[in-house]
């Protein structure tokens, strides 16, 4: 039996639906290859700039020396990084995570494509800085993750509990910075207990309130709930972001610089208790899609759907990148000397 004329319309009516969706979703798919193959530099123009920076800055010149062997070993010259990562050692001045730390890691990463006792002098180079202790959390958090990475979680916990000890120790003239560095700490710490299997204890209770509080911050702001659906979490390139604060002034009640919005978009999927992925948003797709579904865009659920039709529809990244790859940001550096190192540094 035929079909009538109205079932026919409706079934025509479905069909072109379909294609415009589908139009749509390839649409979206171009706009964002295209904009990642519009992120930043390669590894080595990056590694090169910083080189000049460290020529030119003397005062900063081993912070400058790390962050350009982390380039060169992202570019897969181990030689030249090497070279840079003694050089940053040898001068001695401030680095953020210090710059033994980072050599050591880099040292453990690479093992015998390097030299036949890089392990060794990298885990010796760290017994050093966790036996002198630092006031700089993120050389804990750097070493702790990168234990964690090898599946050695005890070494990774005996870093961490290094950690909040110094920290702890310096609570007299704590700020909210430094209950930062301790609330990231934690969490890390929580973390790798859960995975030695440690019953919780009051520090894991802690890092779970903060974790708590900064979803509630990134997701929706729905406070006290739970989300343990969320795969998916909006972000806003750095062309976008702008265009976005201005059109959406809301928005900068979560976040007013793009560095904040990553910090937190990187803090929100380090927190998901499933598997991540990274809806990359435009300004003209939200408007489009929360015209297409009736809803106000500057309001937080209409842009959490608007995150899941971009998963749903496969216009996201998947996240983490490996520690060595790069950043899922853009940036054009190494995701562990990125968006992957510690948050509050």
């Amino acid at each position: 039996m035929g079909r009538s004329d109205a079932e026919r319309e409706e079934h025509a009516a479905l069909l072109a639906e379909r294609a415009r969706l589908l139009a749509e979703r390839d649409r979206l798919r171009d706009e964002l290859a295209d904009r990642f193959d519009d992120f930043g530099d390669s590894p080595e123009e990056i590694a090169r700039q910083l080189e000049q920076q460290a020529a030119d800055n003397p005062a900063e010149r081993a912070q400058y020396l790390t962050e350009a062997a982390g380039h060169w070993g992202m570019a897969d010259n181990l030689e030249r990084a090497l070279r840079l990562y003694r050089a940053a050692v040898a001068d001695g001045g401030p680095v953020v995570g210090d710059a033994r730390v980072w050599y050591a890691t880099f040292l453990l990463d690479h093992g015998t494509d390097l030299t036949d006792n890089a392990e060794q002098t990298g885990l010796a180079l760290l017994e050093t800085v966790l036996a002198e202790g630092t006031d700089d959390y993120v050389a804990y958090l750097t070493a702790a993750e990168m234990f964690e990475e090898r599946g050695e979680f005890d070494e990774a916990l005996r870093w961490l509990d290094a950690g909040l000890a110094r920290q702890v120790t310096l609570a007299d003239n704590a700020d909210s910075e430094s209950d930062l560095d301790l609330q990231e700490l934690a969490m890390t710490r929580s973390r790798i207990r859960d995975a030695l299997g440690l019953p919780e204890d009051s520090i894991d209770r802690a890092a779970e309130e903060g974790r708590q509080q900064w979803l509630d911050q990134v997701i929706g702001g729905r406070s006290g709930a739970a989300h343990p659906s969320v795969t998916s979490v909006l972000y806003w390139p750095e062309s976008e972001f702008a265009v976005a604060l201005k059109r959406w002034p809301t928005l900068r009640e979560q976040y007013e610089t793009h560095e904040e919005h990553q910090r937190l978009v990187e803090r929100a999927l380090r927190d998901l208790p499933s598997a991540a992925r990274i809806a990359v948003a435009t300004v003209a797709g939200l408007i489009d899609y929360a015209e297409f579904i009736g809803e106000d865009p500057d309001l937080a659920h209409t842009r959490a759907e608007y995150a899941a039709e971009l998963a749903e529809t496969g216009n996201v990244v998947v996240w983490p990148p490996g520690r060595n790859e790069p950043c899922w940001c853009g940036s054009g550096r190494k995701y562990k000397k990125c968006c992957g190192r510690p948050l509050n540094d």
